[in-house]
């Protein structure tokens, strides 16, 4: 199963968990998401650029690409699986500066006209104004939480630098990625975002 790893959990017991977003063949969009633990003689590999070497548990990061190896999936919501193998096949976006909307399309495009701050324990919570939303006809206006381990970019003449939360104002213009397409709520919109791009800073 090929895609992208959308977290990545250490516990403190030395074990790993991740969630992941299956990118069917020649797709755009994240397809299914689910959450992979690794057996304990699991094969971790990176396969960038027609080179093999070997990795490990810490090589691991949100925004690469990865193949899978499955041999039984859990009947559940998000599925569940055990692997015995995991490909990288490319490398940590903050170090290559390439978003994942570099190969897949972002679901939303529009302008932020509200940032509510994480307080407790509840993650931060971006509003737009939709301009463009091709799989979801009608939604004028979207909220979107930021949680823990978000992307968030900014688009520059030389390419994309990764910026913070508080790098974030209103009037910019962003797309963004869902975390879930499967896990959103439709009236009024609000979903998880992944993965955030500020176009501009202008209206």
């Amino acid at each position: 199963m090929k895609g992208v790893i959308l977290y990545v959990e250490h516990y403190q017991n030395g074990k790993t968990v991740i969630d992941f977003g299956e990118i069917v063949e020649g797709g755009r969009h994240i397809n299914s998401v689910g959450r992979v633990s690794f057996a304990d003689d699991c094969e971790f590999l990176f396969s960038i650029n027609g080179q093999e070497e070997e990795a490990s548990s810490d090589d691991l990061a949100v925004g690469q690409t990865a193949e899978i190896y499955v041999t039984e999936i859990l009947e559940s919501y998000p599925w569940q699986s055990t692997i015995s193998k995991i490909v990288i096949t490319s490398p940590d976006p903050l170090v290559s500066l390439k978003p994942v909307s570099t190969f897949l399309d972002p679901e939303f495009e529009g302008v932020i006209i509200s940032i509510v701050n994480p307080e407790a324990n509840l993650p931060a919570k971006l509003v737009i104004a939709v301009n463009s939303a091709p799989n979801y006809q009608g939604v004028q206006e979207a909220s979107f939480y930021l949680r823990d381990q978000v992307l968030i970019w900014q688009k520059t003449d030389f390419g994309y630098r990764f910026i913070s939360l508080e790098d974030l104002s209103l009037g910019q213009k962003v797309s963004v990625d869902l975390y879930d397409k499967n896990r959103v709520d439709l009236n009024p919109f609000s979903g998880r975002a992944f993965e955030i791009i500020v176009l501009s800073n202008e209206n």
